[in-house]
């Protein structure tokens, strides 16, 4: 019976920090704001225009907060008179950028 109740309460104890991992957002992670920089840059380099890209990021982003990060991208990058980056150069840079400003709002507190 011991054995039953610390086995249940271990994988509780495990089970906890991968529920908590699935709960944040894209948003609040500078590698995953890297990353789908760089797949933004590469639909732009492949002549997709902002709609197709508005529309791709719509159907696999549900979360609000994961669309308004995305949708951001998506304007930057976009923009008129933006340079045109490589995956490479958009990940960079917009894993830099995220990074700056979580170091900055953690200052600030």
């Amino acid at each position: 019976m011991k054995r039953v109740v610390v086995s249940a309460l271990l994988a509780l104890g495990l089970a906890q920090p991968a529920v908590e991992a699935v709960a944040q957002t894209v948003s609040n992670q500078c590698f995953a704001i890297g990353d789908i920089a760089g797949q933004v840059a590469s639909w732009r380099a492949h002549k997709k225009t902002k709609a197709q890209a508005l529309d791709q990021a719509a159907k696999y982003y549900k979360n609000e907060a994961d669309r308004q990060a995305v949708f951001g991208i998506i304007e930057k990058i976009y923009r008129p008179g933006a340079p045109h980056l490589t995956p490479d150069q958009a990940s960079m840079a917009f894993t830099s950028d995220c990074a700056d400003r979580h170091k900055a709002q953690a200052a600030a507190h």
